[in-house]
Formats: C-alpha cells, structure tokens, sequence
C-alpha cells in the first residue's frame, strides 16, 4: 500500500512540474526564445508520458 501512495506521489510531482513548463509557454514572450519555448513543451508532454508510466506501476497496456 505504502507503494501504492509513493507512486501516486512522484506522478502528481511530475506532473506539476509538467504543469509549470506549460505554463511558462506564452505566444510572444520576450524572455523566453521560441525554441526554447517549444522545447520546454515538448519536455511537458516527455514529462506527462513519465507520469502516467510510473502512475499506472509501468504496467503495458494490452493490445
């Protein structure tokens, strides 16, 4: 069960520092480049894949 909570805990993590780097992208910011822009996206959704994997205990979804 403590594992259960554990794996709950990390994906709810890593999922708000998923929320974060989505929140930093803005359409014309003269801070932040475009590319860096999109690659801080593109991390957000790598991040949200991560979560969801360690969420579910990395079980492979049947076909």
């Amino acid at each position: 069960m403590n594992r259960f909570f554990r794996r709950k805990a990390e994906a709810w993590l890593i999922r708000l520092a998923a929320w974060i780097l989505i929140g930093r992208n803005v359409a014309r910011c003269k801070v932040v480049s475009r590319r860096d822009n999109n690659d801080m996206w593109g991390m957000a959704e790598s991040l949200e894949g991560i979560a969801d994997r360690i969420s579910s205990g990395y079980k492979e979804p049947s076909p």
